[in-house]
């Protein structure tokens, strides 16, 4: 079956600079994204979810992926609230 991936390279990098704007490093966190079925989109919206865990810490959040869902915000505002934790001091 073909992998349909509904995050994008723009996102991707807006994950980045997140991650380096407040003090962490890209290799200390992991995403898995719930790929939605290409057999299905035809009559679902392309939606899914992206899983986010800080390797470091074990701490995790599960957001919401497509249209009308701004989940690198979310995670940003997670990241500075202090959900995943504190960077090491590198």
């Amino acid at each position: 079956m073909t992998r349909i991936s509904l995050i994008t390279e723009a996102e991707l990098a807006e994950f980045a600079a997140a991650l380096r704007k407040n003090g962490w490093r890209r290799e200390d966190f992991e995403l898995e994204e719930d790929v939605f079925d290409p057999a299905k989109a035809e009559v679902e919206s392309a939606e899914g979810e992206v899983g986010v865990r800080c390797l470091r810490t074990e701490a995790g959040e599960v957001y919401r992926l497509g249209p009308g869902f701004a989940w690198v915000v979310d995670f940003a505002a997670d990241l500075a609230r202090g959900k995943f934790g504190s960077p090491s001091a590198s």
